[in-house]
């Protein structure tokens, strides 16, 4: 499990955390707009249902988990990942790589999923540039296997090869921008894509071995992610999702209400609920916390 940090919460940046959530990452999807947080979730279940639907998942909801972030610090500052996926504005993107250089761990790759500007001028404000590229998935990122990356002139080979592995754990194809021009998919290439991984799900044969072999890392056996998903859905911690996904350090102990949601240590849910923040699954208002103890 990798802990990720979407910055934009577009149409492509919920598809992009959508997309390494399903492969079992953390994710971490940050708006400045509630409004556009508030339609993460709608959004990545009705994704989640047409994908089923089409044969294209098995399991009923995505391995890993999306937490909405209305503070971009808290978004970013444990990611090991961070993918920016505002909109093509440059003095935009120059700002925001600015802020998440100084909020971030100094070896986090920050990434913009930039369609045609130059990452060496979205990173002239950034520190510690070795560590920036432009990383593009395709649409639809869920099932189209390319991801075009665009290195600035100092990025440094190791951050390369980092992304290039994580990649290719989730069954992604790492290629070179060839020219000025980006690679846009024609209609009938993405109809290809789309048969490809279809068929791919049937030979599966549904019976998980697809999932275990998309996501070497997680090192669980399919009824054990079955078991995860329960836990999740009562907001049980897991070995995996067991600290506080505000702080990153404390353990979850802090039942956010009315919605029930368990995913903050107390005293970040104590934050949340003195800042009038939402709670950071469903996006729902915070009336009240109850602290958890553990036995």
């Amino acid at each position: 499990m990798v802990v990720v940090a979407v910055v934009g919460a577009g149409m492509m940046g919920i598809r992009i955390a959508g997309e390494l959530a399903y492969h079992g990452h953390r994710v971490k999807i940050y708006d400045k707009n509630s409004a556009s947080l508030n339609k993460v979730r709608d959004i990545l279940n009705s994704d989640t249902k047409e994908l089923r639907e089409d044969g294209l998942i098995t399991q009923a909801q995505f391995l890993g988990q999306v937490f909405c972030m209305s503070i971009l610090e808290e978004a970013v500052r444990d990611a090991e990942f961070i993918i920016e996926a505002v909109v093509e504005n440059l003095e935009i993107k120059q700002e925001l790589f600015h802020e998440i250089s100084q909020s971030c761990k100094t070896d986090s790759v920050i990434a913009s999923n930039t369609m045609c500007l130059d990452v060496n001028d979205i990173n002239s404000k950034t520190s510690h540039k070795e560590r920036t590229l432009g990383l593009r998935f395709l649409f639809p990122v869920y099932y189209v296997p390319e991801v075009e990356i665009c290195p600035a002139k100092v990025t440094s080979s190791k951050v390369i090869e980092k992304v290039r592995k994580t990649l290719e754990k989730m069954g992604k194809t790492m290629f070179f921008r060839s020219g000025l021009q980006p690679l846009v998919l024609s209609e009938e290439e993405r109809e290809d894509r789309k048969k490809a991984r279809q068929e791919e799900m049937l030979q599966s044969c549904g019976n998980g071995a697809f999932l275990n072999r998309r996501v070497p890392t997680l090192k669980v056996k399919y009824n054990d992610d079955m078991e995860k998903m329960e836990k999740e859905e009562a907001g049980i911690p897991n070995d995996f999702d067991h600290e506080c996904a505000i702080c990153m350090e404390r353990v979850r102990d802090c039942l956010l209400q009315p919605c029930h949601h368990m995913v903050t240590c107390f005293p970040c849910g104590k934050m949340l609920q003195d800042r009038r923040d939402a709670c950071p699954i469903c996006r729902k208002d915070i009336d009240h916390t109850i602290k958890v103890f553990h036995t």
